[in-house]
């Protein structure tokens, strides 16, 4: 986060409630733990020693919340980061049926990009991530692919090309920079030698679609998120040259974190549902 607002925000205490937590820690511990760097702040290197071994007591006492879980008794907290369009499209039954499966169990879910959300996910900030992108390969995650997805190409039912190739230098609406489906879009568009200089950006996909309708350009959507404005006509497919684009949903979380009985039935709903 790199600000105590940001981390007093987040957590609903005052600002100078958490900056005196610190202060009393680094007494205790005789270092400093962060480096104030204006408004902004950084760990120190003890800091970062000392992060670990929070790790390793925050897992410590999550199982002990989860000591007398059974089948039958399973509560606890989960929570969960997904991409909007696996939240929009394909999670709502999934959620529905485990919070009336497990109600005793706290659900939380936090939607963003797949690279934000991995990123939160290393951090400990979430247990589980479900996110649609290309097949995602790091180390230190399990992933699992739920399905897969082709990308399409639209417009809005009004424009003349038919194909990408004929498009080069048409309005490009672009997701943000750190979403993967922006990434694949420009890398298909540098691959083809395709200009993308006349462009907008958005942050929300569903701006995204209704601009799109509107005559505004041409994005790189997932089918399932265009499927009705294809299916009444508000938008139509632009051909594409080469290979189909493909996404894989996926669902992925550190390795090295313990899955409690929450955990680990939220996961078998997701394999009962998606049939992976």
């Amino acid at each position: 986060m790199n600000s105590f607002t940001k981390a007093a925000q987040q957590l609903q205490y005052s600002q100078a409630t958490i900056t005196s937590h610190i202060q009393q820690l680094e007494e205790e511990l005789g270092y400093p733990l962060f480096d104030r760097l204006g408004k902004r702040i950084a760990l120190t290197a003890v800091g970062h020693e000392l992060y670990i071994y929070v790790g390793e007591l925050l897992t410590a006492y999550t199982k002990i919340k989860h000591i007398s879980d059974n089948d039958d008794t399973v509560k606890g907290e989960l929570r969960i980061g997904a991409s909007e369009t696996m939240t929009v499209y394909k999670l709502g039954p999934v959620l529905s049926q485990y919070k009336k499966s497990y109600p005793d169990v706290r659900l939380s879910l936090v939607n963003d990009n797949c690279i934000p959300l991995r990123e939160k996910l290393h951090a400990g900030e979430l247990d589980i991530v479900i996110t649609m992108e290309p097949i995602v390969s790091d180390a230190q995650l399990i992933s699992r692919t739920l399905f897969e997805e082709q990308l399409v190409f639209v417009s809005g039912r009004d424009r003349a090309a038919s194909s990408i190739l004929a498009a080069s230098g048409e309005c490009m609406i672009f997701s943000e920079k750190n979403c993967s489906l922006r990434r694949t879009f420009e890398a298909y568009m540098v691959e083809k030698g395709l200009d993308v200089s006349n462009q907008m950006e958005f942050t929300s996909m569903e701006a995204m679609k209704q601009c799109i309708v509107s005559g505004l350009g041409i994005s790189l959507m997932p089918t399932i998120s265009v499927a009705a404005l294809l299916g009444n006509g508000d938008m139509k497919v632009i051909e594409l040259t080469g290979e189909p684009l493909t996404f894989y949903a996926q669902v992925s979380y550190h390795k090295d974190k313990w899955l409690s009985v929450a955990h680990k039935k939220f996961l078998s709903s997701l394999s009962k549902h998606f049939d992976y």
